[in-house]
C-alpha cells in the first residue's frame, strides 16, 4: 500500500504543475499577437494648411479666402489621389460650397493639394472649416479658422484706378484753372520731351 500511495501522489502533483505550466506561457502567447497587430496598423496622414489659415473675408466684397490644404505620408511624402472632405458649419458665421451645401469632398493632386473654394454667407465672427484626409486606410485631420468681417480683406489685390481716370483729379485741374479750358499737350520727337499745359478761354472742363 506504500508504494501505490507515492505513486499515486507523483501523479496528482503532476497535473497539477500542468495548468500552472499552461497558464504561465499564455501572457508570452499574448504578448506576441498584440506585437504583429500593432505593426499592422497603417499610420496616420498629415495635413498641412497652406492658405485660408486665419484670414479675413469681406462680407461687403463678398469674398472669401479659399482653403488650400496638402496631404503627407509619415515619410514626408505628398499624397496623390487622397479623399479630403471640407466641412462649413451649418450655422452662424460660414458660407457654402457650390450647390449651397456645406461639405465639399474632393482628390489630392499630384502635388497631394486640395483647395476648397466657397461663398461666404453674411454672419459676422470666426469659424472653423474641418478638413479629413483618407487614402489605403490611413486617415488625418485638421482644422481652419477664419473670420468674416464688414472690414479688412486678405486677398487677391484689387487694380487702383489710375491718377488721370479719377473724376476729383479733374475736378481739381478745372478749378485751378480759373475758367479757361485745360488742354493736354505731349511733345513728340524726344525721349526726354515732357508733357505741358496750355490754358486757352472758356469754361471748365470735367473729365469723367
Amino acid at each position: 500500500m506504500g508504494w501505490l500511495a507515492v505513486n499515486l501522489l507523483f501523479v496528482l502533483g503532476l497535473q497539477a504543475q500542468t495548468p500552472a505550466a499552461e497558464s504561465a506561457r499564455k501572457p508570452v502567447v499574448s504578448a506576441t499577437v498584440k506585437a504583429e497587430t500593432a505593426q499592422t496598423v497603417p499610420t496616420a496622414l498629415r495635413i498641412l494648411v497652406l492658405e485660408g489659415g486665419n484670414v479675413m473675408n469681406s462680407i461687403p466684397l463678398g469674398r472669401a479666402v479659399p482653403p488650400v490644404v496638402e496631404v503627407r505620408d509619415s515619410n514626408d511624402f505628398p499624397v496623390e489621389g487622397a479623399t479630403v472632405v471640407f466641412v462649413l458649419p451649418e450655422t452662424g458665421p460660414g458660407g457654402t460650397f457650390p450647390g449651397n451645401q456645406t461639405t465639399l469632398t474632393t482628390r489630392t493632386t499630384s502635388q497631394g493639394q486640395a483647395t476648397a473654394p466657397f461663398l461666404i454667407n453674411g454672419v459676422l465672427g470666426r469659424f472653423e472649416i474641418k478638413v479629413t484626409a483618407t487614402s489605403s486606410g490611413r486617415k488625418g485631420e485638421a482644422s481652419i479658422t477664419q473670420t468674416n468681417t464688414n472690414g479688412a480683406y486678405i486677398g487677391p489685390m484689387i487694380a487702383a484706378t489710375p491718377w488721370y481716370k479719377k473724376k476729383l483729379t479733374w475736378i481739381l485741374i478745372g478749378g485751378a484753372a480759373g475758367g479757361g479750358i485745360l488742354t493736354w499737350q505731349l511733345t513728340s520727337g524726344s525721349s526726354s520731351a515732357r508733357p505741358t499745359l496750355v490754358l486757352t478761354p472758356g469754361g471748365p472742363v470735367f473729365g469723367r
